[in-house]
């Protein structure tokens, strides 16, 4: 399979290398508008680096991969999808709801195959809270997850400075990483996210997207989910992110942090530990593997366009309650 892969200088294409690697993948050529870091990995995947977005979308490719910034995500997107092209997107997929709603509709229907890497779905944490670990979506009550990820400084250091403009990225921690936890809340109780209370905080005077965020979520069941998100973590390379979670379930109370995963029986008051991998850059080249098994077997993404849409729609309603005081805001329902 050939791949083009558009604008490499994204912080988590290094994570999807691995996969493309892969025995019969061939990446034909990247592109890097940012130009920071194209020459290095056109080096390391021994392709071409094509001078523009535009060069490397008239070349012949099966599958392409999309790292562009957030305010152009969506024309290359149609872009891809003109050309009937199957593609993975990295979230948020455009630069607003409006946005990603249009390529969701394109998407629909011309018949393209688009995945969008919400990579808890593929993940231990995931498989652990399945009805196949007996824990049914009616069953959870309460859902609280905390991830913190290093200080606004390191987009700067890789070169994508534009995640600190909102006009470039459209929000800030919460729409970059807990938006998976909006999606896994989704996921988890099988209901749509109806209302949502929001609460955010910038430190840095030049920085005009959310440093820290707390939102306070509603399922349309009733369950009522906490996440909260910075850029504040001191993070290394071996130590990048505070991540935590509990969860109570019908049957059980479910906890985790660092490598730990604890869950507590209501009935027979039994307490089960085990080490998982809570690691999220392990899932991306999983995700990427089960987007190209998906596409070749005709079947649905794990994640798509439309998972993307429902995301946001919680994303946006919470900026807007955090820019009323926090007064609760109802999400747009997407169909």
């Amino acid at each position: 399979m050939k791949i083009a892969v558009f604008d490499v200088s994204h912080w988590h294409f290094p994570l999807y290398i691995a996969a493309l690697k892969d025995p019969g993948i061939e990446v034909i050529g990247i592109s890097d508008s940012a130009a920071f870091a194209g020459a290095r990995f056109s080096e390391l995947l021994n392709c071409k680096l094509y001078g523009s977005n535009d060069e490397l979308m008239s070349q012949d490719f099966d599958f392409a991969l999309v790292f562009s910034r957030h305010s152009d995500m969506a024309e290359l997107a149609e872009r891809l999808i003109a050309k009937g092209k199957p593609f993975l997107i990295e979230k948020p997929c455009g630069l607003n709801l409006g946005e990603v709603r249009r390529i969701r509709e394109l998407s629909e229907k011309h018949g393209v195959f688009v995945s969008v890497p919400f990579i808890q779905r593929v993940s231990d944490l995931a498989d652990r809270l399945s009805p196949a670990a007996g824990l049914m979506p009616d069953g959870f009550q309460h859902l609280s997850f905390r991830f913190v990820v290093g200080s606004v400084a390191r987009y700067e250091r890789n070169g994508c400075a534009w995640m600190l403009d909102k006009a470039l990225a459209g929000g800030g921690s919460m729409l970059n990483v807990g938006i998976h936890f909006i999606d896994l809340i989704t996921d988890l109780t099988q209901s749509p996210i109806t209302e949502v209370s929001g609460q955010v905080q910038i430190y840095r005077p030049d920085v005009t997207v959310d440093e820290q965020a707390v939102f306070t979520c509603r399922t349309a069941a009733g369950q009522i989910g906490v996440i909260e998100t910075g850029y504040l973590y001191p993070s290394t390379a071996d130590d990048q992110r505070d991540f935590a979670f509990s969860l109570s379930h019908r049957h059980s109370y479910i906890r985790g942090y660092a490598d730990r995963f604890y869950a507590k029986s209501r009935e027979q008051e039994k307490a089960f530990a085990a080490t998982i991998e809570y690691n999220t850059d392990e899932y991306y080249p999983v995700f990427l593997r089960r987007s190209w098994a998906d596409f070749a077997n005709g079947r649905p993404p794990v994640a798509g366009l439309l998972e993307a849409e429902r995301a946001l729609a919680v994303i946006e309603a919470g900026y807007r309650s955090a820019a009323n005081g926090g007064a609760p805001e109802q999400v747009e329902r997407s169909r």
